[in-house]
């Protein structure tokens, strides 16, 4: 596997491993301002809406976390780099990672990989086919 490969697949799994810590921050701060209005008004909803308890909570609501991925189409890409996407996809398919996750590591639209995916299992098809069908007619033509 190329080194820049393995490098998207590090950045990849950085990117979802600084989420997840971004989000049990947010949770943690969240449940702390939750506790701070229970104690004063012994449940959220009796919060007054102007409270700056419960403002606290609405502002904290407000910045959670989002995890979101560069989504390029084959179209925006040139010819050289759109062929090294190509056999980018195929390599980590073999390596067995979801469709999901390789659009993710890639940068590519969610429907591109799976095209790919698609196109590559069909040309293997045929060749085994084509295959089969010469061996049938190699074991016929030895009777």
């Amino acid at each position: 596997m190329s080194k820049l490969l393995e490098l998207k697949i590090r950045n990849y799994e950085k990117i979802i491993h600084d989420h997840i810590q971004a989000n049990k921050r947010f949770y943690d701060e969240l449940l702390v301002l939750i506790q701070q209005c229970e104690r004063r008004y012994k449940s959220v909803d009796k919060a007054p809406d102007d409270s700056p308890e419960w403002q606290a909570i609405v502002l904290k609501r407000t910045e959670q976390p989002v995890l979101s991925f560069r989504s390029r189409k084959m179209g925006d890409m040139s010819a050289r780099e759109a062929a090294k996407i190509r056999h980018e996809v195929i390599e980590l398919y073999n390596r067995g990672y979801p469709t999901a996750t390789i659009d993710h590591i890639l940068g590519i639209r969610a429907s591109t990989a799976g095209r790919i995916i698609a196109s590559h299992q069909h040309q293997i098809n045929s060749k085994n086919t084509v295959q089969s069908h010469e061996r049938t007619r190699q074991l016929e033509a030895d009777k």
